[in-house]
C-alpha cells in the first residue's frame, strides 16, 4: 500500500442518494472521478481507497457476517476525496488553525491506533486523522449556535455544505451522492452502522453477497 493511498484515506460514512452530485462546474475528462475548483481527482485515486476501506472494513464485517458493495465504498471514497480537497480552504475562511486541530486530533487518534494489528496501523492512523480532521473543523463552525458537540458537528455540517455549493464541484454521476455525517463508523472495530430508518441507503446482503468477489467487500458466511 503506497503513502499516496494511505494519505488519501478518511473515515467512510455510507448513506448513498439516487442523484447527481453534479453541480455544473467543470467538465469530467477520461479517467476522472470528479473535478474540484480546477483540480481533478482520479478514477485510480477513487479505486485505491475504495480498495483501503475495504482492507479496514473487514474485519468488522467478518463479525457481523455482512457484505458491503464496492461500488457504494467507491462513492463513499470519491466523496472523501472531494471533501479532502475542500476543507483546508473551508478551514481557512473560518479562521480556524487548521495545525492546531490536526496536532490534537493525532494526539487522540493515536490512543485507538495502539490497539490496532501492526499492520493496519499506519492507515488507520491516516482515517481516524482525516476524519477527526474534519469532525473538529465542523464542531469549531458550528459550536456557537449549538448546546452539545454533536449539534455543533451537525450545524457546521450545513455550513460547510452551503460552502460547498459555491464551488465547482463536479462528480461522475455514477457514483452518486454521499453524506459523510447520516452515518456512523466505529473505529474500535472497523464497523459501518446505517441508520434503520434511511430508506436511502438500503443494504441488500444477499443481493451484495452475489455479486463477483471484484464487485464487494467481504462474504457472507456459508
Amino acid at each position: 500500500m503506497t503513502h499516496v493511498r494511505r494519505a488519501a484515506l478518511a473515515a467512510v460514512a455510507l448513506a448513498v442518494s439516487a442523484t447527481s452530485a453534479c453541480s455544473g462546474g467543470p467538465a469530467l475528462h477520461p479517467g476522472d472521478a470528479a473535478v474540484v475548483d480546477g483540480h481533478a481527482i482520479r478514477l485510480s485515486a477513487v479505486d485505491d481507497l475504495a480498495a483501503d476501506f475495504c482492507e479496514l472494513e473487514e474485519p468488522g464485517l467478518a463479525q457481523q457476517g455482512a457484505v458491503l458493495p464496492m461500488a457504494l465504498l467507491r462513492s463513499a471514497a470519491v466523496e472523501t476525496l472531494v471533501t479532502a480537497r475542500l476543507l483546508p480552504v473551508f478551514a481557512k475562511e473560518a479562521g480556524i488553525d487548521m495545525a492546531k486541530v490536526r496536532a490534537g486530533v493525532r494526539q487522540e487518534a493515536a490512543k485507538t491506533v495502539a490497539t490496532a494489528p501492526d499492520e493496519i496501523r499506519t492507515v488507520l492512523s491516516e482515517r481516524l486523522e482525516l476524519e477527526g480532521t474534519r469532525q473538529a473543523v465542523l464542531q469549531l463552525v458550528g459550536r456557537a449556535s449549538a448546546q452539545s458537540p454533536q449539534q455543533a458537528v451537525a450545524l457546521g455540517a450545513q455550513v460547510f455544505k452551503a460552502w460547498r455549493a459555491k464551488h465547482d464541484v463536479d462528480i461522475d454521476p455514477r457514483f452518486g451522492t454521499v453524506d459523510l455525517d447520516a452515518v456512523t463508523w466505529n473505529g474500535a472495530n472497523g464497523s459501518l452502522s446505517v441508520p434503520a430508518d434511511d430508506a436511502a441507503a438500503p443494504l441488500d446482503q444477499k443481493a451484495a453477497a452475489a455479486l463477483p468477489a471484484d464487485q464487494r467487500c467481504g462474504s457472507l458466511p456459508g
